[in-house]
């Protein structure tokens, strides 16, 4: 029944928006970088922002969440840089490689599914971890990506560039203030944030449209594989040495094992790092993630 109801109440509505980006980009002229950019640079810093003020997790879990989320994306990260290591991929293979392997789809899939399988308690947990997610997808995936193009001291100046760790900065200094936000901010940013979600899986299936993955099946195979089973195996273990336990251990891993993030398309695509090779784990992950996602969840649960 589990299995049943989080196939067809979480993954399929998922598809069904990419769906609609694939069929939209293949009868529409549409400009994928401009959507990209109204997403990396509004809506997603806007999602931040609210969903990060309204949080009420504090002292020990929220600590643990952060540690967990930090440590959990650097080990996948050192872990797909071993395994690009191995494939002698060059630098910008590399970059995207590492990219599509270590940042994952905590938003608009992991929040969906966690808030399903336990509860407010779990969401108010995937909350945390996707903000944390957002700040390093925001710091080190933004280092990544532009690095397969630039020169290590511009990486490091793009991070800059994106607006997102502003919006993480100035949520937690408004927090802790203990400053309410008038509404008629509060409102128009929320608004702004909730189309965040959609907004990005209709890109995924914009991106789609022109992909073709015949020339970089075998990487994208890998990559799906270093993300899903990988993944899985770092949350799990990463979440028991922790000493992990109740629904911030479920919250974790099942966001930890989610697959490859929306946001690693945008960036690849705006730095030009790759940008099919991205696309395609992100949809080939997506895809597999039915079965991963499904059968973890009923076993964690």
């Amino acid at each position: 029944m589990i299995l049943l109801s989080v196939l067809t109440n979480i993954v399929l509505p998922v598809f069904i928006i990419i769906g609609a980006g694939f069929v939209a980009a293949r009868r529409l002229t549409i400009d994928a970088q401009t959507l990209s950019r109204v997403s990396l640079y509004v809506l997603g810093p806007a999602l931040v922002f609210s969903k990060l003020v309204e949080t009420t997790v504090t002292g020990t879990d929220l600590v643990q969440i952060v540690v967990f989320t930090v440590v959990g994306t650097l080990l996948v990260l050192a872990l797909s840089w071993v395994v690009a290591r191995l494939l002698r991929l060059n630098r910008s293979t590399e970059s995207a490689f590492v990219l599509s392997c270590s940042f994952v789809n905590s938003g608009n899939y992991g929040l969906p599914l966690v808030l399903f399988a336990f509860g407010q308690a779990g969401l108010e947990r995937a909350l945390i971890y996707f903000v944390t997610g957002a700040f390093m997808m925001n710091t080190v995936a933004v280092f990544i990506a532009s690095r397969g193009q630039a020169k290590a001291t511009t990486s490091l100046l793009n991070i800059f560039r994106v607006p997102m760790i502003y919006a993480i900065v100035i949520a937690f200094a408004i927090r802790a203030a203990h400053l309410e936000i008038p509404e008629f901010i509060s409102q128009p940013l929320e608004m702004t944030g909730n189309a965040a979600i959609p907004v990005m899986l209709l890109l995924v299936g914009i991106q789609l449209a022109g992909v073709s993955f015949g020339k970089q099946a075998r990487l994208i195979c890998m990559a799906t594989l270093v993300r899903l089973v990988g993944g899985a195996v770092v949350g799990i273990a990463l979440a028991t040495v922790m000493g992990l336990a109740g629904v911030t251990r479920q919250a974790c891993i099942i966001e930890h094992s989610t697959p490859t993030g929306v946001m690693t398309g945008i960036l690849a695509l705006e730095f030009g790092t790759e940008p099919e090779l991205v696309t395609g784990v992100i949809f080939a992950s997506t895809l597999a993630s039915i079965v991963t996602m499904t059968l973890l969840v009923a076993w964690i649960s």
